[in-house]
């Protein structure tokens, strides 16, 4: 299974392929590394060969899987908050709602698109809101 002849180069330019996150591209790219083995007289086995190995092998080693801070994504603003948090959000959006003379019309048109959230925000919308609750109290207090 040694490889006696190097592997092509044209197979470093597909690997990074297999990493896409649409599956079709990345069994595109695997494809493509195959015809390319195949076309050089190699297989797969072949590829694995050739990779050095970094050290010795771990597979019976169980690792210590605690969960750790999640990276940021596109998706992390869906929990930015506690659930806490989330009530206290559903709270300010009523106290909003009662009052909707005291709201600008952009304002208004925040609020409600707000309240369809269920009090998932992102942080952003968060801060907006406060201010807006907050302006509202000042508004009350000193009226």
């Amino acid at each position: 299974m040694t490889a006696t002849r190097p592997i092509p180069s044209k197979v470093a330019r597909l690997v990074p392929m297999l990493g896409s996150a649409t599956d079709y591209e990345a069994l595109a790219a695997a494809r493509a590394i195959g015809r390319v083995l195949s076309g050089a007289g190699l297989g797969f086995g072949d590829l694995a060969a050739a990779i050095p190995a970094a050290g010795p092998r771990r597979d019976n080693i169980t690792l210590d899987r605690r969960p750790g801070p999640r990276p940021f994504d596109v998706y992390a603003w869906r929990r930015a908050f506690t659930p806490r948090q989330e009530a206290e959000h559903r709270a300010r959006v009523r106290f909003c709602q009662e009052r909707p003379s005291r709201l600008t019309a952009w304002e208004r048109n925040f609020v409600s698109n707000v309240a369809r959230l269920h009090g998932n925000l992102t942080i952003k919308q968060g801060d907006r809101l406060a201010v807006i609750v907050d302006r509202i109290e000042k508004e009350t207090r000193f009226a």
